[in-house]
C-alpha cells in the first residue's frame, strides 16, 4: 500500500517515531492557532466555540479510530487496556486529571504548546507532570496503578 513512499526500509520503531513527530507538529501548530484546550471549553468567555472545537476533535478521534479498527488497519486485541474495566481507577484518574488541569490552568497538551512558546509556568508544570507520570508507570505510584 505504501511502497511508493519508500517506507519499506523503515523499522517499526522508526516509522512510529516519524509518525509521532509529524502528528505532534501538526497538533502543535493547530493547537497554537486555535488555542485548543478542554479547560477553555469549560471556563472562559468564548466557551461555546471552544467546546465545539473540542467536541469535534473528540468526534473525529473516536470515529477515525473505529474506522481503522473496522477496516483492520489497527487492532487493540492485545492492548494492555483490554483487560477488566477498572471503574474506580478510571474515576480516580479522571478526578486527578481534572484537578491537575485546574491547578495548572491547562491540560498537558495545552501546556506543551505554551511551553514551546517560552512560557516558564507551563514548562514547570510539564516537568512535574513528567515526574509524576514516570512515578505512576514505573516508580513508587505503580502499585496503585496495578492494584
Amino acid at each position: 500500500m505504501f511502497e511508493e513512499f519508500g517506507f519499506e526500509t523503515l523499522t517499526a520503531a522508526q516509522a512510529s517515531l516519524y509518525f509521532a513527530l509529524g502528528l505532534g507538529l501538526l497538533f502543535g501548530v493547530f493547537s497554537e492557532q486555535g488555542k485548543f484546550c478542554f479547560r477553555r471549553a469549560l471556563i472562559g468567555a468564548d466557551r461555546a466555540q471552544a467546546a465545539g472545537v473540542w467536541a469535534m476533535a473528540l468526534l473525529v478521534a473516536v470515529l477515525g479510530t473505529q474506522y481503522f479498527v473496522t477496516t483492520e488497519i489497527i487492532s487493540f486485541d492485545d492492548h494492555r487496556f483490554m483487560g477488566d474495566f477498572p471503574v474506580v481507577q478510571i474515576v480516580l484518574g479522571g478526578l486527578a486529571f481534572g484537578a491537575g488541569m485546574v491547578l495548572t490552568r491547562g491540560c498537558v497538551g495545552r501546556l506543551t504548546v505554551l511551553g514551546a512558546t517560552g512560557n516558564l509556568r507551563a514548562l514547570t508544570a510539564l516537568l512535574i507532570f513528567a515526574v509524576v507520570a514516570h512515578a505512576t508507570l514505573k516508580g513508587v505510584l505503580s502499585p496503585l496503578r496495578t492494584a
